[in-house]
């Protein structure tokens, strides 16, 4: 069941080009806009990645989409750390995991060799380790603008199907 908001009539005294507002008594208990508090599908996660071998693996770091990058992050991120990011040594950033509601600083940089974005410093003790993040786990991540940090969760666990027994299940270690 949808619910409607209802607004207080802040304008029942008001006067529109001289012209008294026609509102009621009984209409100064609010007005009905018809918004249903459940129709917006708002998913903050700009970037969306499955989990690969490569980025769980020995290298620390975690590749992160350029066009997505580009689109999603850049543009939201402030000059000094842009250079950064594009420099040899990267930028240091603030990692928020929103699930274990944690702060990781992790160093994030773009890869010319393989024309990407990466996180790493870090990356594979304070978040593979610690989530215990498998292959073909789906994570998402966005840049918030007014903290200058990415925020980190972990939206599906990859499955796993059993063939001893012919079941399908969730990772769990």
């Amino acid at each position: 069941m949808a619910e409607t908001l209802l607004f207080p009539s802040l304008f029942a005294s008001t006067r529109v080009q001289d012209q008294p507002c026609h509102l009621s008594q009984a209409d100064n208990r609010g007005l009905d806009l018809g918004l249903s508090l459940g129709s917006i599908d708002y998913d903050p996660w700009t970037i969306k990645k499955k989990l690969t071998v490569s980025d769980l693996g020995d290298l620390s770091r975690l590749l992160v989409p350029k066009t997505l990058t580009q689109k999603k992050v850049l543009p939201l991120m402030n000059k000094s750390l842009d250079e950064r990011v594009h420099s040899s040594d990267g930028g240091t950033v603030t990692v928020y995991d929103s699930d274990m509601k944690t702060k990781h600083e992790l160093v994030f940089k773009y890869w010319p060799s393989c024309k990407s974005y990466v996180l790493q410093a870090n990356w594979k003790k304070e978040f593979v380790n610690v989530r215990k993040l498998k292959e073909g786990d789906l994570i998402g991540l966005y840049w918030d603008a007014r903290s200058s940090a990415f925020v980190f969760s972990l939206l599906q666990r990859a499955l796993k199907i059993d063939t001893t027994v012919g079941t399908v299940g969730y990772w769990r270690n």
